[in-house]
């Protein structure tokens, strides 16, 4: 008769798919099941508590994968029922007990398990691209706009209001709108002026956008991509209207501000870089003093950034009100 010894116990809501993938693929003596409103992982090996522990520490901090840890093994046969390894797991498949009832499996006896060097190659997790398809888009637009032809872009970017004397009534953008052209509230995120221009925003979406997208979900950050798109864009429009503008930056500021308030929110979330959100705000700071311009004579949507910013930390603290800061958190206490 086995002894199951407790190896962790993890939240009733925590998705332990990957692990009970981990525990199929070496055929390990391990069980994932519900008892008293937890989920539990149990061992029939006593060497793997003290093994498996600090692994789980490291992948519930979002440090690792299990799909990067390497396990070398001995089998040995022993009788453990396939439905009992994975039996409670949240996102596995359960095996019927007619299936398994007369099945043996052979116990896997671990010598050693080694994280593999590249799973900390990067201090960024590896999403699945499934996890983040607008992430994906996003950084597809942000080339697509260098690209395009100028009378496509006329028709994508809000034309400048050069009257002299700004009235909103009679402005370009009422213009605009009671022609039909709502789509210029959002459109000038994707053009683009320069390649330098297009690649930053292309690598601000994805160090800052992939993690906020797989973990609050792809409706949600569709919801701060437009909403922030529009502020900024909205932004820079009042402050500077007789200036053509366009450009993702002010989006990229708007995943700043989020992840600034995140951070703060949950300690424990470790998918961003800390330094990260101060280099940006530093960078901000910057451009905002007018020396980036006086210096390199390129003209700057500060307004469009500082919109973005301050949109971003809203929609973030009203998120984390309504109690979606904990999808930001890989400790069992708190998920």
């Amino acid at each position: 008769m086995n002894h199951w010894i407790t190896v962790y116990e993890f939240p009733i809501d925590k998705d332990l798919s990957e692990l009970a993938q981990f525990i199929r693929r070496y055929r390990l003596p391990l069980r994932i099941s519900e008892e008293s409103n937890r989920q539990v992982l149990s061992a029939a090996d006593p060497r793997l508590p003290g093994l498996l522990q600090p692994v789980l520490e490291r992948w519930l901090a979002g440090e690792i994968r299990l799909g990067d840890i390497r396990v070398e093994a001995v089998e040995e046969p022993a009788a453990v029922p396939t439905d009992e390894l994975v039996d409670g797991a949240r996102g596995g498949e359960k095996n019927s007990g007619d299936e398994t009832a007369s099945k043996e499996v052979p116990e896997t006896r671990v010598r050693e398990a080694e994280v593999s060097h590249s799973a900390s190659v990067s201090p960024l997790p590896d999403w699945p691209w499934r996890k983040t398809p607008l992430c994906l888009v996003l950084i597809a637009l942000c080339f697509i706009g260098w690209l395009l032809p100028e009378p496509l872009v006329r028709d994508l970017l809000i034309v400048p209001d050069r009257s002299g004397v700004f009235d909103i009534t009679n402005s370009t953008l009422a213009r605009h709108w009671a022609q039909g052209e709502y789509w210029r509230l959002w459109t000038p995120a994707i053009v683009h002026f320069s390649l330098p221009h297009a690649l930053f925003n292309a690598m601000g979406v994805w160090i800052l956008g992939r993690s906020l997208e797989a973990r609050a979900g792809t409706v949600v950050f569709a919801l701060l991509i437009l909403v922030s798109a529009a502020a900024s864009n909205l932004s820079q429009y009042f402050w500077s209207p007789e200036t053509r503008f366009g450009g993702m930056s002010g989006v990229v500021y708007a995943l700043v501000g989020t992840v600034f308030v995140l951070q703060r929110w949950q300690r424990d979330w470790r998918d961003v870089p800390s330094g990260l959100v101060a280099v940006a705000v530093g960078w901000l700071l910057f451009c905002a003093s007018g020396l980036f311009t006086y210096i390199f004579g390129i003209g700057i949507a500060n307004a469009a950034h500082i919109g973005g910013f301050l949109c971003g930390i809203l929609l973030a603290f009203a998120y984390c009100l309504a109690g979606g800061a904990k999808k930001f958190s890989d400790d069992p206490a708190t998920t």
